[in-house]
């Protein structure tokens, strides 16, 4: 049997296992108000803008919204095993609602964790789709094709630094790019169509590195990255940022693309209640331990949930969590122990490279990567999956 068929049948039988716990949980419901102002400046150029009602009329986009609200049964049982995963009171009540945002998030509390209720949408980096080269996405080869959807934050989006004379890196291969905007493909450069900013991304750089080792035929990268969100904004139940996903993933399948791997690169913001003692509107924090483990697992869960929306959309492709906690502090343990427990391989999900062993002297601002960052920072990823395909897993 292979990889694809036993993560189809595990993801079933999941599904499956936990179809008498579904409860009253909502995936995904409607939109009806619209909230674009929070205090982190770096999240409002995320906020225009921002409309009610799905993102998009495609078909095939909301024929698979209606596929995951349909297949809610194990969001369910992910609410039982995080929820009585501690038996201490305040730990349990910090997990219920907003009671944990509103703890750690100072006055932007509703806008990261009120789900539906605050979702804002950047659009396309119109510029550099301009001088981008379309290719018919049907054009490009199948034969030893890798197609990368890569999601979270920042440092997996366009915030590299350039060179030293200003100038981007560019491919030496021939790779492509979907950008979700308009469904089309292009000839990959930085910056990337698809996710903000107009440094480099690490994925440009990853796709080099998977054709020089022989680790691919040919690459395509589907970027799906916001800067400055937290992961509870990209949750299944009322994450201002699940659609982006399903929406990405359908745009795909109508291009005849289907995701070879999941890398997922998220943590930096989560950890900043943490090692700093402070929400990002300057409001001090008294960081008890149980608001600590409140947090682990409510991170945990948050995970969970993608995770179990992904597998939902029938996406049966292998999911890396990167360990990522470090920007213009220090690593931060909480976080980074969530992010340690996310891996199930059962269920096809991996350990990512941990980069916060990319120091603070590669980050051109404390936070996001330096040329040499960068390139280390694929590299990492490069090795991590090398090491994944030659474990037996399917090679593309």
């Amino acid at each position: 049997m292979n990889l694809r068929v036993s993560i189809v049948v595990l993801v079933a039988a999941w599904f499956a296992s936990f179809a008498a716990t579904a409860g009253a949980a909502e995936v995904l419901p409607a939109r009806d108000v619209c909230q674009p102002t929070t205090s982190a400046r770096s999240r409002d150029g995320n906020c225009v803008p921002c409309a009610v009602g799905p993102i998009s009329t495609r078909p095939g986009f909301l024929a698979l919204l209606e596929q995951v609200r349909t297949r809610r049964a194990a969001f369910a049982d992910i609410d039982r095993r995080i929820d009585g995963a501690s038996s201490d009171p305040e730990v349990q009540s910090l997990l219920q609602g907003r009671n944990l945002a509103l703890a750690l998030y100072g006055s932007d509390a509703d806008f990261i964790a009120g789900g539906n209720a605050s979702r804002c949408l950047m659009g396309d980096n119109e510029a550099a789709r301009a001088r981008a080269t379309p290719i018919a996405c049907d054009a490009i080869p199948r034969e030893g094709l890798v197609v990368l959807l890569t999601a979270g934050q920042s440092n997996i989006s366009n915030t590299g630094a350039p060179d030293q004379s200003g100038r981007l890196y560019q491919p030496h291969n021939r790779f492509y790019n979907f950008d979700r905007f308009d469904g089309r493909c292009y000839v990959a450069r930085n910056p990337l169509l698809g996710t903000p900013g107009g440094g480099e991304n690490v994925a440009t750089r990853l796709g080099d590195e998977l054709i020089d080792r022989g680790l691919a035929k040919t690459v395509v990268i589907a970027p799906v990255a916001i800067g400055g969100t937290y992961l509870e904004e990209w949750r299944a139940r009322g994450g201002k940022y699940f659609e982006v996903l399903l929406a990405t993933i359908a745009g795909l399948r109508d291009a005849g693309l289907e995701p070879s791997a999941v890398l997922w690169h998220q943590g930096e913001h989560n950890a900043f209640a943490f090692s700093t003692n402070g929400a990002e509107d300057g409001t001090h924090l008294q960081v008890t331990p149980k608001m600590k483990e409140a947090g682990r697992l409510s991170y945990l869960r948050n995970y969970l949930e993608i995770v179990a929306g992904l597998r939902a959309a029938d996406v049966t492709a292998p999911i890396f969590v990167a360990t990522a906690t470090l920007c213009g502090s220090v690593p931060d343990e909480i976080i980074r122990s969530a992010q340690a427990a996310v891996p199930n391989p059962a269920l096809g999900v991996h350990p990512g490279p941990d980069t916060d062993q990319i120091g603070l002297t590669l980050r051109h601002d404390g936070c996001h990567m330096g040329r040499a960052g960068t390139e280390l920072h694929a590299r990492m990823w490069a090795d991590r999956l090398a090491e994944f395909w030659k474990s037996g897993a399917r090679r593309p």
